[in-house]
């Protein structure tokens, strides 16, 4: 994996790492570094506890042996004192007691004699602090720590409130001293593990998914250079996979484009050309030959006349495209009368009707009124005309429909010639397409199409085609009212 800053392969390497620091640095702190405060609160929630369930036996007539199981399991000391701090019971892990000495004015737990304690025990030292915190505390409970004397380390002193007495428990917060130099050991090495095999990891996952990147990148420059037949790596991921099928079919499409485009550049070319040639053909026979002989100039005239409107026609179609797909085209729409507009183009067809023999067969409903820019749709109705006289029938039959239904008004142009195969519906609508089945004696630019299909797409308009071999081809238009 070649080192590049800005490759994804050293950012899933470097972030892989930064993740792995992340989560051991974590561990460090809450390991290490908080562990006493985690302890000491955790101990503090544990005494607190007992101390409730202390409360809530006291009273009792098994009052003593609950504590003393108590004092036992949790290795604590607890006191059960007047607001004096007179002894009422003592318990911790190795017994229980009664009033302790020097303890004056003992006491008896309510409604229970004390002759005969086991043992006395001392109040602990400290005691008269802990007497002084808990009666000046505005709350039921206290906690501290103490520094303990006896033995290296801290205690912790819980206190509460009760009725007519007091809740004194201490027990030792242990060392964790010890605990943390092992856990420092086993992090030191378990940091030292974790960063050799994230970085060992890192670099495979890196490089895993890398590898197919760079193909892909590799492979679609060779796109760019116009190798359409490439094909595209997959691997290590779904996402990759679907993004090598996408340029895959990219590929596909480009190569139909670039073939389109050849095409189109042929077709331009053979159009310029011929009327082109038409024009200058005749221009040097009127210099060389008919310019004193009035009537064969005028017949050459007429002949440049024509080529020159032959490529006016293109030039002006392959305008009017550029400015539609460029999405600059803009549209004055008016509620229109849809039937009097196409009665107008059709009247503009009938003289080419009557001298080529057409038959024109129409059906317009009349008054049928459409929203749309008229002008545009004037151009519509002129390129599906010239369509049908293209790929006109023997029987020289063009049909003309136009009707309102719903909210719509539909319109409909149908020629009875070949039809069009089914496989090459989807592409009439390209520019400079033109069907295999074209017999028609008059040529068009290959645009007229296209030019509709970008018309109808301002205009929102369902359009389409349905075409059936030997029966002839009708195109449809459909607009909001």
């Amino acid at each position: 994996m070649r080192f590049d800053r800005n490759s994804i392969g050293v950012k899933l390497w470097l972030y892989f790492i930064l993740f792995a620091s992340i989560i051991l640095t974590a561990l460090w702190l809450l390991q290490i570094v908080f562990m006493q405060s985690f302890y000491e609160g955790m101990k503090t929630n544990a005494i607190a506890d007992i101390a409730n369930r202390i409360i809530a036996l006291y009273g009792s007539d098994d009052f003593e042996y609950r504590v003393d199981r108590i004092t036992f399991q949790n290795s604590i000391l607890v006191f059960v004192t007047d607001t004096q701090g007179s002894v009422i019971y003592a318990s911790d892990e190795h017994g229980a007691g009664g009033p302790g000495a020097g303890s004056p004015g003992a006491g008896k737990r309510p409604g229970h004699a004390i002759d005969n304690w086991p043992y006395s025990r001392p109040l602990p030292i400290g005691f008269n602090d802990f007497l002084q915190r808990i009666n000046e505390s505005a709350g039921d409970h206290i906690s501290y720590t103490v520094e303990n004397s006896r033995f290296a380390g801290n205690s912790l002193v819980y206190g509460a409130k009760m009725n007519d007495a007091l809740l004194y428990i201490s027990t030792p917060l242990d060392p964790v001293n010890t605990t943390t130099d092992i856990l420092r050991t086993q992090l030191i090495y378990v940091t030292i593990a974790a960063l050799v095999l994230s970085l060992i990891i890192a670099f495979f996952i890196a490089r895993k998914f890398a590898k197919p990147v760079a193909a892909i990148s590799r492979q679609a420059g060779d796109l760019a250079k116009g190798n359409f037949a490439v094909g595209f790596d997959k691997g290590f991921c779904a996402e990759l996979d679907e993004l090598a099928v996408t340029l895959d079919h990219a590929a596909l499409e480009l190569s139909k484009v670039e073939n389109l485009r050849r095409e189109l550049m042929a077709n331009i070319s053979h159009d310029l050309r011929t009327p082109l040639t038409m024009v200058k053909a005749y221009t040097e026979m009127i210099r060389d030959i008919s310019g004193d002989n009035k009537e064969k100039r005028e017949a050459h005239l007429a002949v440049i006349a024509a080529e020159a409107q032959r490529l006016a026609l293109l030039v002006n179609d392959i305008l009017d495209l550029s400015v539609i797909q460029s999405g600059n085209e803009s549209l004055e729409t008016a509620n229109i009368n849809l039937s009097g507009l196409v009665e107008k183009v059709l009247s503009h067809f009938q003289p080419v009707f009557e001298h080529e023999g057409y038959l024109l067969e129409k059906t317009v409903e009349p008054d049928q009124y459409a929203w749309g820019d008229e002008q545009k749709l004037t151009q519509v109705l002129y390129n599906l005309m010239a369509n049908a006289m293209n790929y006109i029938g023997s029987d020289l039959r063009v049909s003309v429909k136009l009707w309102g239904w719903g909210s719509r008004v539909r319109v409909e142009v149908t020629d009875y010639g070949a039809g069009i195969a089914e496989e090459e519906l989807p592409y009439v609508w390209e520019r400079y397409y033109k069907s295999k089945e074209h017999k028609g004696s008059k040529a068009g630019t290959g645009l007229g199409l296209s030019i509709v299909k970008g018309i109808l797409e301002l205009h929102g308009a369902n359009f389409g085609v349905v075409s059936r071999q030997g029966q002839g081809s009708t195109f449809w238009f459909e607009l909001n009212k």
